[in-house]
């Protein structure tokens, strides 16, 4: 059979300092009973050596034998002392034949000599020898009973082990009060927390007094529930920019569909509805596209290392065409080879792409790319000669959905830049706009790691 489990920190906890107060009191309680036993054995032998030498202060030696000399007082003495003249006994208190027999044994041993009976008779016998010139002559014989001693031990053992007992259960419901109640604050916060999660992701701890660790706890919870809440914002904010970025192509495909099974229209304006749903098409999986690479790099799943040579000359090859169509010239500095950055070859494309984007719709004839390292840091800087942006306005650029002129005749949705900035700092860059060398024309620059 398995031993159980505490399943709860309130019952580990209560077990292990049981269990550690159980060794403590149990080793205290053997070494009183030792030290006690050890103080009454030492007791027992003293009073035998105070009988003994009270009762050679009765006898003398005399022509090399042992003589009994009454003395006042004896009387005490004489009942539980024998004398023994070499073998003979010359004073024998009165007593059992066990008694005699191991008193008898012990007369003329070399040396002071302890003996007890065996068990159940509880009598302790002490030897001293009678020593003439050298010589040992006589023994003297002392008995004490061990009866009083033992009964104190045994008492002492009892009331040791019930106090143990006591002490260890008084132990245990403090110990289990006290750590109920210390608990009780933290149950409380978890479910708070719990609750707030899911009902107000806006409740927080703060900063209320609170002992140490407490306030450690409620720290982490208001951390917790801060990227809780950052994430249901960031769920949101997809929600919404899903929403209102696809809201304008669908309705567009919607449109030209109904409008193409309403009446019959000529070959060319089929043929324009036709284009017209598929650009709108590809221009929703363009935002779908972008916008899950935001949520992946908000998510910090898209970290790595890449050739950042490798990926402007690629982005050239792909943009050449559009600049070319729109009768603007793309001039891309390219890094030296081996140049990197600490950030996926696609995250780096989908960064720069819009900012390169951005530049072709503004720009009048010309689009500069170049790139500069330092600090651990890439630079890649894009600049346009086109109409620029009011310095009011450089942060206002990087709101989704927000466009400076909206009728200025460019297609766009106003996300690509917000979403530009987005991935970069997921990748721990930045994309911002920084003023101009001239008069006219946008700089963004493009900040990454190494």
């Amino acid at each position: 059979m398995r031993p159980p489990r505490f399943r709860t920190l309130r019952g580990r906890l209560t077990a292990v300092s049981l269990l550690v107060a159980a060794v403590a009191i149990a080793a205290l309680t053997v070494a009183f009973n030792i030290l006690l036993a050890d103080s009454l054995d030492g007791d027992i032998k003293s009073r035998l050596r105070a009988q003994a030498a009270a009762a050679a202060t009765t006898v003398e030696v005399r022509g090399g034998h042992v003589h009994a000399v009454e003395a006042p007082n004896d009387a005490a003495v004489d009942r539980r002392v024998w004398v023994y003249d070499g073998m003979r006994a010359i004073e024998r208190p009165p007593g059992d034949a066990e008694l005699q027999r191991a008193a008898d044994a012990l007369a003329g041993e070399r040396g002071a000599v302890f003996d007890d009976l065996p068990s159940g008779r509880e009598v302790r016998l002490y030897a001293a020898p009678v020593v003439e010139h050298g010589r040992q002559v006589g023994t003297i014989v002392a008995a004490q009973s061990l009866a009083a001693y033992d009964r104190t031990t045994d008492l002492a053992e009892i009331g040791s082990v019930a106090l143990a007992l006591v002490l260890l259960a008084a132990m245990f419901l403090v110990t289990r009060q006290s750590i109920g109640r210390a608990l009780g604050p933290v149950r409380a916060m978890t479910r708070d927390a719990a609750a707030w999660s899911e009902h107000e992701p806006g409740r927080r701890f703060g900063a209320q007094a609170r002992p140490d660790e407490l306030g450690e706890l409620a720290g982490t919870f208001d951390a917790l529930l801060d990227r809780v809440a950052a994430s249901l914002r960031h769920e949101q904010r997809l929600s919404a920019e899903l929403s209102h970025e696809l809201r304008t192509p669908l309705s567009r495909i919607v449109a030209e569909a109904e409008l193409l099974q309403r009446r019959d229209r000529p070959l060319d304006e089929r043929t324009e509805a036709y284009g017209s749903i598929v650009r709108s098409a590809e221009q929703m999986s363009a935002i779908l596209e972008t916008l899950m690479a935001a949520a992946r790099a908000d998510a910090g799943l898209d970290r790595g290392r890449s050739d950042l040579r490798a990926v402007l000359a690629g982005l050239v090859e792909s943009w050449e065409p559009v600049y070319g169509a729109r009768g603007v010239a793309l001039v891309m500095e390219l890094p030296p080879a081996g140049a990197t950055v600490g950030v996926d070859a696609e995250v780096v494309e989908r960064i720069v792409a819009p900012v390169l984007d951005n530049a072709a719709r503004h720009a009048r004839t010309t689009v500069r790319v170049t790139t500069s390292t330092g600090g651990g840091r890439v630079t890649i800087t894009v600049t346009d000669d086109g109409p620029g942006v009011p310095a009011d306005a450089r942060q206002h650029v990087f709101e989704p959905g927000v466009r400076l002129t909206p009728h200025d005749g460019h297609g766009g949705s106003g996300l690509g830049l917000p979403l530009a900035r987005r991935l970069a700092r997921a990748a721990n860059g930045d994309v911002i706009a920084g003023p101009s060398d001239g008069p006219d024309g946008a700089t963004f620059v493009v900040d990454l790691p190494r």
